[in-house]
């Protein structure tokens, strides 16, 4: 099961999204994505627990 999740560009704080899969078990992520509108990268870190995003937060990478 995914979900998508909407965030904001750490740098033109544009809306962006990112697809997250649900059936890992209690696992934490950390993923880099580029901004769909300005290019520069983003670090999203998220945690899994029971099928649901328990933590989620997206900082500029340098």
């Amino acid at each position: 099961m995914t979900t998508i999740k909407t965030y904001q560009c750490q740098t033109c704080f544009q809306n962006n999204q990112v697809q997250i899969e649900l059936s890992f078990c209690s696992e934490s992520i950390d993923l880099i994505e580029d901004c769909y509108v300005c290019c520069n990268p983003n670090t999203i870190s998220y945690t899994i627990e029971d099928q649901k995003i328990k933590y989620f937060e997206v900082v500029k990478t340098y």
